[in-house]
């Protein structure tokens, strides 16, 4: 017991300390701490009810309506240069703190027209101090938009976002590592820089309130156009203090699956901002579960200005939380059945999600993916553990109960609680009672020690015989030996098998009895009565002890045949149900009929024979039919030719009766007043 508390101890205590450094290691994967991160923010967004608009970031969309608009659709989006420069002066004019492009503007129309592109470069040249471009690492804007933003590399911000390895969007960087000591900023991070922000995180995690194409308002770029004639003061409620992105929201452009995936965007549109017409526009891919690369950008910036950053919770956090869900796991392990420890881990599974969502609420992000996996992974180790000792343990006493019971009933007892109680049922069964004579010769002898040491040696060897022979060894009572065939495991011709075990044991122990004798030493004979017929078989006892046995009319005739071998000078008596059963297989001569002590009825009772003393039984059965038929000096002078054990004493029992006749009902029978 405390070898198991033991090892119980080590192996929860061994899958808390692996759990630690595998969350140190952050070594969890990335696809369920993603999973659990998406959607405990889909729930957050259904519990709790957030603003509805971004304060502080709005988006310019390059939208299909847009594009086609009449003052639009004619001119090329490689042509859109005076485009951008009524846009960032409407926008800049406006309010806007800062005007973003989320795509490379890498080609000037000056190349194509002289001049084409001069009011664009005006407004760059003008509003630089609020610019940003986007670049990429192979590509950066036109020299001469770079030169109208006199080369001033805070106007420039990398576009390339990374995703995570489930390939899913979940931070987006506000710098890029160029080496080990330089680093250049992102898109978002000149934009915030040049918004006022400071001391921007190296990274910021995306996770938006509601789906971001319903939190970040986006207006469709024709409509802005419109608007800044008709309604220039429109223009300043959708985009006054605000950064402002510009980007594609096309289907089939710059698409990312971020940490939004699993929100639904709002069906309904907000009413127009004025008279203009100037409204928010709806999801750009109705149930997609991606949205336009822009809205990164944006969900990160609104998250900055508008001080609603989710933060990653402390390292360590995260590692005593996964070693205690491993510890608990691998105790519910121990302690549970498997289906009480499912349901135990999947509670504790749903709580560290439950605490996950709870914690962002309040800011914090707890990936609670290892900790989940090291509860069902340490229920699982323990559990396994659990059933290796158990099973060791089942062997254990397995092994020590077959010494006291057979080991089929062992077997039985191991798969199946049913049998362990207490009741039984009827079955044909073969019975044997060997009992060993000697034993009390010997015990004045030798010593105790040396005493049971023999009398195990040929208790042994009776039981090898009868297990051999499919039997059951049911008890041991003093030096003799009880064994059932056909109970408690069913076996075809128990009857043959018994009377063949009782001829191979008295066989053997004749065989150890000649050795004995020869070496000077005092030797063990055997008495063995057989007899077959119905018993009850099962568990017999009280209510807190019992004992798998047979009990009947068929066990007690069979307890009786037991002390009649020494009686009529033979090893083995067979009740007449047995040799009826086995008498086509075997030499069987019938001895006598005996009315035994506590039955009325005379038994007949047979000995088998070997098979070449068939003249035996001839010459034995017709000295037994002069015998009965009161012939007893021709009886006498049969058996005396015959002249062994049984004869013998059927011999002298017919000179006594001979001197004194019997009366006239005298009916044969040989009535034992003992057992």
């Amino acid at each position: 017991m405390r070898l198991t508390k033991g090892i119980a101890s080590l192996v929860s205590t061994t899958c808390a300390v692996v759990a630690i450094l595998l969350s140190l290691a952050d070594a969890a994967p990335v696809w369920l701490d993603g999973f659990l991160f998406d959607s405990a923010l889909a729930t957050r967004s259904r519990l709790i009810e957030f603003p509805r608009e971004a304060a502080h970031i709005a988006v310019v969309a390059v939208d299909p309506k847009s594009l086609e608009a009449p003052e639009l659709a004619s001119i090329p989006r490689t042509f859109f240069g005076p485009i951008w420069g009524r846009l960032i002066t409407d926008l800049t004019a406006a309010g806007a703190r800062v005007v973003a492009f989320d795509f490379l503007l890498s080609y000037s129309a000056n190349s194509f027209q002289k001049g084409y592109d001069r009011p664009f470069m005006a407004a760059l040249y003008r509003n630089r101090e609020r610019i940003v471009l986007g670049r990429s690492s192979r590509t950066s804007p036109a020299r001469n938009y770079l030169a109208a933003l006199r080369n001033d590399p805070a106007t420039l911000g990398f576009t390339e976002v990374f995703a995570e390895a489930d390939k899913v969007h979940r931070r987006i960087q506000t710098t890029l590592p160029i080496s080990e000591n330089e680093s250049v900023s992102t898109l978002l991070g000149s934009a915030l820089s040049r918004a006022g922000a400071k001391q921007l995180p190296a990274s910021i995690i995306l996770a938006p309130e509601d789906h971001p194409e319903t939190v970040i308002p986006a207006y469709g770029l024709a409509a802005v156009l419109r608007c800044a004639e008709a309604d220039p003061e429109a223009l300043k409620t959708a985009f006054g203090g605000r950064v402002v992105f510009i980007g594609s929201t096309m289907p089939e452009e710059d698409r990312k699956v971020t940490s939004s995936r699993f929100m639904t965007p709002r069906r309904t549109l907000p009413d127009p901002v004025s008279t203009c017409g100037l409204r928010q526009l709806p999801a750009s891919v109705a149930d997609a579960n991606d949205v336009p690369g822009v809205f990164l950008h944006a969900v990160a910036g609104e998250a900055i200005l508008g001080d609603r950053m989710v933060l990653p919770t402390e390292a360590h956090w995260t590692a005593v939380i996964s070693g205690v869900a491993a510890l608990s796991g691998a105790v519910l392990g121990f302690l549970l059945s498997p289906i009480w420890a499912v349901l135990a881990v999947v509670l504790i599974g749903v709580s560290l999600w439950g605490a996950e969502i709870a914690l962002l609420i309040a800011g914090w992000w707890l990936p609670a993916g290892l900790s989940i996996l090291s509860v069902a992974g340490a229920a699982v180790i323990a559990y396994v553990v659990r059933f290796v000792l158990e099973e060791g343990k089942r062997r254990r006493i397995q092994k020590a109960f077959g010494y006291y019971l057979a080991p089929s009933l062992v077997d039985r007892m191991v798969e199946s609680a049913e049998d362990l109680q207490l009741g039984g049922e009827k079955r044909d069964v073969t019975i044997m009672f060997a009992d060993l004579s000697g034993f009390t010769a010997l015990s004045g002898l030798v010593g105790p020690e040396e005493l049971v040491s023999r009398t195990n040696a040929y208790l042994t060897l009776i039981t090898d015989e009868v297990e051999a022979t499919g039997g059951y060894v049911d008890k041991f009572i003093g030096d003799a030996v009880m064994a059932i065939w056909n109970a408690p495991v069913v076996v075809d011709d128990h009857a043959g098998r018994a009377v063949a075990a009782a001829i191979r044991i008295s066989e053997s122990i004749a065989q150890q009895k000649a050795a004995a004798t020869a070496a000077g030493e005092h030797g063990f004979a055997v008495k063995i009565g057989v007899n077959s017929g119905d018993a009850v078989v099962g568990n017999v006892g009280s209510e807190k002890r019992f004992n798998y046995t047979a009990v009947g009319e068929a066990v007690n005739i069979a307890a009786r045949l037991e002390g009649l071998p020494g009686v009529y000078d033979c090893w083995i008596i067979l009740g007449a149900s047995t040799a009826e059963r086995v008498g086509e297989r075997y030499k069987l001569r019938e001895l006598d009929m005996v009315a035994v002590k506590g039955k009325s009825e005379p038994l007949r009772i047979f000995e088998p024979l070997e098979v070449s003393h068939g003249d035996i039984q001839q010459r034995y059965a017709a000295a037994l039919a002069l015998y009965r038929a009161r012939e007893f000096k021709d009886a006498i002078s049969i058996w005396e030719t015959i002249s062994d054990g049984p004869s013998r004493i059927m011999a002298d029992r017919a000179r006594a009766v001979l001197q004194s006749p019997p009366p006239a009902d005298w009916d044969g029978v040989w009535r034992m007043t003992t057992k």
